[in-house]
């Protein structure tokens, strides 16, 4: 494997030239993620948007190592990756990822304490130790820590969303990446868990990809927002900018689907945002 090290522009997490392709079972390859280029810096929320199709969810699978490239190159906490043949595809350590739906991430014979001791164990055996050291990572995200011991068909989505991302936080990342991780959510908790990722960035630091179909949250989330239509990068660049002064006709196309779009009054400054409930949704 094929190692260097890299530090452009200060990025946590780079991806260059990132080619992604699928052999299909009728002959033929799909051509999933074309040539995409990212750059992530630290304490930095980067939206990723585009409809279903559009390559999103696979440039987050690849980034957080459950995916492996075809071609390009993705730089990690100083460390390149080019020959993806040989890099495995069982996570990378110092990213977490979140996905849509927190049951299918779970094990469902686990208790909420275990399921964050695991991974403060690191793939080692679960003490009781660790099962203690998960409880304040319940009350990072809100939760009260007498859930410890319940399982997770006894929690509302929220409650599993919130475990999830005590989870990842437990694992001491660097970057998190959230695929479509409030869209099966009712309004008013995503509004809760979208706080909650701001406060993340807040306190701990961490750089997020903030991976979704709603052009509306990741305008109110993102620092810079990245716009994908069928595996290529059409539009990238701050948000503001990108939102007020659309270039590409696929963006502009998003913006018009967009019954009510807002930013938070509360403030300017991204990492001071806070999301309240409106009829039309999130704002």
């Amino acid at each position: 494997m094929e190692i260097t090290t890299h530090d452009e522009l200060g990025a946590v997490l780079t991806v260059e030239d990132l080619v992604v392709e699928y052999r299909l079972a009728i002959g033929g390859v799909l051509r999933a993620v074309r040539g995409v280029s990212l750059h992530v810096a630290p304490r930095e929320i980067v939206g990723v948007v585009g409809e279903s199709g559009s390559g999103k969810s696979t440039l987050g699978m690849v980034v957080a190592g459950f995916l492996r490239a075809t071609s390009g190159r993705l730089t990690f906490d100083g460390t390149t990756v080019e020959d993806w043949d040989k890099v495995p595809n069982s996570g990378r350590a110092g990213v977490q990822m979140i996905f849509q739906d927190s049951s299918t991430a779970v094990n469902p014979r686990m208790s909420v304490g275990r399921i964050i001791a695991e991974a403060i164990a690191r793939g080692g055996r679960i003490t009781k130790e660790h099962v203690a050291q998960a409880v304040p990572y319940l009350e990072r995200v809100g939760l009260d820590p007498a859930l410890v011991d319940r399982k997770p068909r006894e929690l509302s989505g929220g409650q599993k969303q919130r475990v999830a991302i005590a989870r990842a936080l437990a694992a001491r990342p660097s970057v998190l990446v959230c695929d479509e991780s409030v869209s099966a959510l009712d309004v008013s908790v995503r509004a809760k868990i979208l706080n909650l990722l701001v406060q993340i960035r807040r306190d701990e630091g961490i750089a997020i990809v903030f991976i979704s179909h709603d052009l509306a949250v990741v305008s109110q989330l993102a620092d810079r927002v990245v716009v994908m239509q069928q595996g290529e990068v059409v539009e990238e660049g701050p948000v503001r900018d990108v939102i007020d002064r659309p270039q590409h006709p696929y963006t502009q196309k998003l913006l018009q689907a967009i019954p009510r779009l807002e930013r938070t009054t509360v403030s300017t400054n991204p990492r001071d945002r806070t999301f309240t409930t409106s009829k039309e949704g999130v704002s």
